[in-house]
């Protein structure tokens, strides 16, 4: 630990949300906090300027494919079109490309990966599942974080939902408290 501080990093997944993403985007600067976004290729292509402005302000953006698939059921080629497409999005948006990918639903195998490094993209999963698609409960978030939390966690969870937003801000305050200092993966 550089500093002796404990580090984790909050991603989001299967944004540009039009709404959500923007209050997302105010906590973390309300608290200093940084956070890493997975972002679907179609999206990024439909609001770059949501893209633009969680790079600006010293997020991470990363690729969560174009649209969604899970990436075990396709052909070689078809895995490449995901993640090229969506690595221009996200470079046309940002000036940049992404260097972490995330694929959907957590499905990989050898030849994903592999495929993503042929991109210069690695492969990062995570280490807590918020669950927070599921229970759509703020309170049950947030209860799994600090359950599961340790130095160096990689905490899922998706800025689509109006209720991970209400999760954010006690979770935020929550690692604070812990000594937590939430980074970008890059930074982890």
């Amino acid at each position: 630990m550089e500093n002796g501080r404990k580090r984790a990093a909050l991603t989001f997944d299967d944004g540009p949300h039009p709404e959500n993403t923007q209050k997302i985007l105010k906590l973390l600067e309300k608290y200093n906090a940084k956070a890493t976004f997975f972002q679907i290729g179609k999206l990024v292509e439909e609001y770059p300027e949501i893209t633009k402005e969680i790079f600006a302000k010293g997020h991470e953006i990363a690729s969560h494919t174009w649209n969604h698939p899970d990436l075990c059921t396709l052909e070689g080629d078809q895995v490449k079109e995901e993640i090229s497409t969506t690595q221009r999005a996200i470079k046309t948006a940002i000036g940049e490309a992404p260097t972490h990918f995330r694929p959907p639903y957590g499905y990989t195998n050898e030849s994903i990966k592999e495929i993503a490094r042929e991109f210069g993209e690695t492969e990062v999963l995570w280490t807590i599942d918020t669950l927070d698609w599921k229970s759509r409960d703020p309170e049950a978030i947030l209860q799994i974080v600090k359950e599961e939390i340790r130095d160096k966690s990689i905490i899922l969870m998706h800025d689509i939902h109006p209720t991970t937003v209400e999760a954010v801000e006690p979770i935020i305050t929550f690692l604070l408290g812990e000594g937590y200092e939430l980074v970008t993966l890059r930074e982890l």
